[in-house]
């Protein structure tokens, strides 16, 4: 019987100094030290799983007290330098800093790391393990985003093996890892306690020589990887809110600056291909959406949020482009709309980043008006309303038709309903119309439908989000 534990780093980075060395050094661990899974395991449970048995967490980690064998991806190491302020940087004279190394191991962020113990678990242990591993969100410093799971088997494909070297192996590696008799007090232990006690290491763990078999020379790192997140959330800036009324605006503002900041041209952002056509993929690129202070309805009510969300996940690249924007500038092309300071605040799945677009819900209505993307022919405003949703909610988000759709009677003129010039004018004003959507089960959002959905038109949230 074995425990494996598999973690994943979606960012493709893993920040940790080696115990016993200096961050200055510049050299990030690898692989991961199972002293500091265990580290990280203890903390978890006593930070995000407190309703597990201490007697369970325990004898689980007791049991992972041994040594494992680690199956990782190859890697590459970086570092990034930061100069830090010291007391006197500010006085009289040159500024004061003291250079600071942040090193890190670079992998492919689809291969993951499993480490395997061979123990026979029994299963409340297990359980807690499984609970541990499941809210455990970084590893080593907190720039290690991970995902961590117990499965039952290591999938192998291109990952080294580092095990416990033999008297006649190389030693590759020396590892921290746990020694016995195990005393779960001693994870307590911070570095700075170990120094004071005039220690190397904590005690309860010891450096063991590993060797390694299987590696591949370089890791295979592309530019292209995806992502596990689809969406990112920026908060704006109270002082003033641009107003939902202008939400159009903001959504274009945002994506220009989002090109501006990639520098390269990117479908996912613009929507369109390398050679410039409109990208006909059912909305899979992304879409630039506002979100009104505490689910206020309404033209005048103040956006609060600024999510963009990509169905089709963003790229690492476009990720970073959307994160160092800092400010949208309107300018004499979105008159009445104010400079606007954002930050972000949440990246991730939709569901994480922006629940309030998400459901499930059975009812839906409009935030900001459905505009619809074709013509009506010979049928009521109301009718081609309808027709037109019903249309886009099979063919570009894959939901079941509705049972009613109801054309609410709201004055949409204050909203703008045509992008910023030179791309249009206010003769290129949509007919629009505030909507409720009523279906005959629950449903998950978001729902984002008609023309200018990519720009925070005919964004949906379900009822119970609706003061």
């Amino acid at each position: 019987m074995t425990a494996v534990l598999r973690l994943e780093f979606p960012w493709g980075r893993y920040h940790a100094t080696p115990w016993g060395r200096n961050v200055n050094e510049g050299l990030p661990e690898w692989p991961p030290s199972p002293w500091r899974v265990l580290r990280a395991l203890f903390a978890t449970w006593k930070t995000r799983c407190a309703h597990l048995r201490a007697e369970d967490v325990t004898a689980a980690l007791s049991q992972l007290a041994g040594l494992p064998t680690i199956h990782a991806p190859a890697m590459k190491s970086a570092h990034l330098r930061h100069y830090m302020p010291q007391i006197a940087h500010r006085s009289v004279g040159k500024p004061s800093t003291t250079i600071t190394f942040d090193p890190f191991a670079v992998m492919n962020p689809r291969e993951p790391i499993f480490i395997e113990w061979d123990v026979d678990m029994s299963a409340s242990p297990r359980k807690a393990l499984e609970h541990m591993a499941d809210a455990l969100s970084y590893l080593g410093r907190s720039e290690s985003i991970c995902n961590a799971a117990l499965v039952s088997r290591v999938e192998k494909a291109a990952l080294a093996s580092w095990r416990p070297a033999g008297p006649d192996d190389p030693t590759d590696a020396e590892i921290l890892c746990a020694s016995r008799p195990f005393e779960l007090s001693d994870l307590l232990q911070d570095p700075d306690t170990v120094r004071k006690n005039g220690r190397l290491f904590p005690t309860g763990s010891r450096l063991v020589p590993y060797t390694k078999t299987g590696s591949t020379e370089h890791p295979t790192i592309t530019n292209d990887w995806r992502p596990t997140y689809a969406a990112v959330r920026f908060a704006v800036h109270p002082r003033p809110r641009p107003l939902l009324a202008d939400a159009v605006a903001v959504g274009d503002l945002l994506r220009r600056a989002a090109l501006r900041k990639h520098n390269a041209a990117s479908a996912t952002l613009s929507g369109k291909r390398a050679s410039g056509d409109r990208r006909l993929d059912g909305h899979r690129h992304a879409h630039y959406l506002s979100l009104p202070h505490r689910g206020r309805l309404g033209a005048t009510a103040p956006i609060d949020s600024v999510v963009v969300w990509a169905p089709g996940h963003l790229n690492g690249d476009e990720l970073a482009a959307l994160a160092q924007v800092r400010w949208l500038r309107a300018g004499q092309s979105a008159s009445g709309v104010p400079d606007i300071a954002l930050a972000v605040t949440g990246f991730g799945e939709i569901g994480e980043v922006a629940p309030e677009v998400v459901g499930p819900s059975s009812e839906w209505i409009s935030r900001t008006p459905f505009c619809p993307g074709r013509h009506g022919k010979k049928l009521s405003w109301s009718d081609h309303v309808r027709a037109e949703i019903e249309r886009e909610l099979s063919v570009y988000r894959n939901l079941p038709a509705p049972l009613s759709v109801t054309v609410v009677d709201t004055d949409v003129r204050r909203f703008r309903r045509y992008r910023l010039p030179p791309k249009e004018t206010m003769g290129s004003s949509r007919r629009a119309a505030m909507v409720q959507i009523q279906f005959g089960q629950q449903v998950e959002g978001p729902i984002v439908l008609g023309s200018l959905c990519h720009f925070g038109l005919g964004l949906f949230v379900p009822a119970k989000h609706v003061q």
